[in-house]
């Protein structure tokens, strides 16, 4: 096979990267196991919660099929469909099929190694901002070596699939990651004998958040629209709409009980409480800059303050950001 430059340099980093394996991850590569650490949620899913590697991923498992909820970044999206493809029942056996709770890049990044192998599901929203991102995905594809040497630098299958991804960035196309099939609140998916009831409540996050609800498993996938012990991100370019967002978090609430598993799009893995606690911090965070807006405080200034229910959360760089968001809604 003829190599171009790029390509060398490509495969160059595989044998690098290969070098520093250590001996335990050796010692896997000979056997069929998962390439990423999959937790156990229950009897027919398993999630993927590191925030490292991206928005949270939900495998649903049944009757030789598997669903994939949100295919992170690009050098991610072959590892999450070769280990869905071996839970599901391996080379021949397994079906799998994509999910996207809304059109955000560390939820959809991964989507060109889906689509067109098997069904691909996103809000009609989602599809359409997802086909204008494709200069982002093009760039992270191009990025894909340096992700996985720093994400999972020894794990030799995802480094052999980054590169691939990177050797094909140029290449690709709107059409590789935009979802084939449109899904809105009451649509239902089938993965084997089990059934995904789909729920939009309306813009919040995005205008395009989709929750999925398995009710026989008692399981609920929110997306973005809870970030446990995080601090939320805000899109204004997405279509977030901060009231509407605690309308939505009202709506998931309705779907658990006190033993529902709920796993958000960032965060640990919880039940109803990280529900809750997202609802309370935006009510909360709306409350409070609207009082200042009150007081006549500037948007820059409100940018600086803090309030008790803000103190000890992750993503702390992003805070000013979110109270900034909420002051130009609630200022018209």
């Amino acid at each position: 096979m003829h190599l171009n430059r790029r390509s060398f340099v490509l495969r160059t980093s595989l044998v690098a990267l290969g070098g520093c394996l250590a001996p335990s991850a050796l010692a896997r590569m000979g056997r069929a196991e998962q390439i990423l650490d999959w937790a156990k949620v229950t009897g027919h899913t398993r999630a993927v919660v590191n925030v490292a590697l991206g928005g949270n991923t939900l495998m649903v498992v049944s009757g030789g099929e598997a669903l994939v909820v949100d295919s992170k970044f690009p050098y991610l999206g072959g590892v999450l469909r070769e280990d869905a493809k071996a839970e599901a029942g391996g080379e021949g056996a397994g079906k799998v099929s994509l999910l996207n709770t809304h059109h955000h890049g560390d939820h959809t990044g991964g989507n060109s190694a889906f689509v067109g192998r098997g069904k691909t599901y996103a809000h009609p929203k989602a599809i359409d901002r997802i086909r204008g991102q494709i200069d982002s995905y093009r760039t992270g594809a191009e990025a894909a070596v340096g992700q996985v040497s720093q994400n999972l630098a020894g794990n030799r299958r995802a480094i052999e699939l980054a590169i691939e991804v990177a050797e094909n960035a140029a290449n690709l196309k709107a059409d590789d990651f935009a979802p084939t099939d449109a899904v809105e609140g009451g649509s239902q998916i089938k993965v084997g004998d089990l059934t995904l009831d789909i729920h939009h409540f309306g813009a919040g996050h995005t205008d395009n958040d989709i929750v999925v609800h398995l009710a026989d498993e008692n399981v609920v996938h929110t997306g973005d629209l809870v970030f446990n012990g995080l601090h939320p991100f805000f899109d204004p370019n997405g279509g977030v709409n901060a009231k509407g967002w605690i309308k939505s978090l009202t709506g998931v609430l309705e779907l658990c009980d006190g033993e529902t598993t709920v796993v958000p799009g960032h965060g640990p893995i919880g039940g109803r409480e990280i529900v809750e606690g997202m609802r309370s911090y935006l009510e909360q965070l709306i409350e409070a800059v609207a009082a200042e807006i009150e007081k006549g405080t500037s948007k820059e200034d409100a940018q600086q303050m803090t309030w008790p229910f803000m103190d000890g959360l992750g993503f702390e760089q992003i805070k000013g950001r979110v109270i900034g968001a909420v002051y130009d809604q609630l200022n018209g």
